[in-house]
């Protein structure tokens, strides 16, 4: 029994590209996120110089977060990458000062602006792939 080999003579749309791009940013930075919130959790429960110490690191990771953040704004031009970035650097600012509830809040309220990001490039893939 031969089977029908289908070829693809058309180019894939930008769309499905930066569909693609778009949901990788989304999981990475959603799993940065999570960390960042699991983290945030921890520092409450630390005192003097762990906690100090522990605050500096926090920050650094926040800044690194924050960075990629802008990346994927800059890549993709999605204004909720842009949102959630800045939701990350005030979050910082609140741990900085120790209302580590209010940063948690922050912090959900960015992983909320890139899961809705991540809902278009999902829809862009499953209406494009299973076309073909």
């Amino acid at each position: 029994m031969i089977s029908e080999v289908k070829t693809i003579t058309e180019k894939p749309s930008v769309d499905i590209g930066k569909a693609i791009i778009c949901f990788q940013y989304v999981e990475r930075i959603k799993s940065e996120l999570i960390i960042a919130a699991k983290l945030l959790d921890r520092l409450g429960e630390l005192n003097g110089d762990e906690l100090a110490g522990a605050s500096k690191i926090y920050s650094f990771f926040l800044e690194a977060l924050e960075a990629e953040i802008n990346i994927a704004y800059n890549v993709l031009g999605m204004k909720e990458f842009e949102t959630a970035g800045a939701k990350v650097k005030e979050a910082a600012d609140k741990a900085h000062f120790s209302q580590y509830e209010e940063a948690v809040r922050l912090i959900s309220e960015a992983i909320s602006h890139v899961a809705s990001s991540g809902q278009w490039a999902m829809q862009t893939l499953k209406s494009n792939i299973f076309s073909f």
